[in-house]
């Protein structure tokens, strides 16, 4: 019966490590940078498309601006 755990334990970690091996080890984070006028032409084009209010509009012009 002890024979029959310790060989489950070593089947158990043997596939927990190369499971390990196998995730995702590329794992990276990209940033991208829009220049202050992009954001700019890009919230003038979903204001006058109608998917953000003029209040909407005035509010995020002003913290691209403050930046």
């Amino acid at each position: 019966m002890k024979t029959i755990y310790s060989f489950i334990f070593i089947a158990m970690f043997g596939l927990s490590v190369a499971l390990v091996g196998c995730g995702g080890a590329d794992v990276s984070n990209q940033t991208t940078t829009v220049s202050e006028g992009q954001q700019l032409i890009d919230l003038q084009k979903a204001y006058k498309s109608g998917a953000i209010t003029k209040e909407q509009y005035e509010d995020q012009k002003a913290k691209i601006l403050d930046k």
